[in-house]
């Protein structure tokens, strides 16, 4: 039955076999570490927006030609 196995095959079974014992080593690392465990201790996050340019601001914004220059 293994007559007809060529040396080929046996090397893509056997990094195959490497290949999945890797990513789940990493897998299993990266769960166990505290890379994906929130972090109590930092109270200040940074904030995305500032809010002093917000839509509702009554401030008329130019508008801009097809060139890129304002109107």
């Amino acid at each position: 039955m293994f007559q007809y196995v060529s040396a080929a095959g046996i090397a893509a079974i056997a990094v195959t076999v490497l290949m999945v014992a890797a990513v789940l080593y990493l897998v299993w690392g990266a769960l166990g570490g505290e890379a994906h465990s929130p972090s109590p201790d930092v109270d200040e996050q940074p904030e995305l927006d500032d809010g002093e340019e917000t839509a509702e601001s009554d401030e008329p914004q130019a508008e801009l030609t097809a060139d890129g220059n304002s109107a």
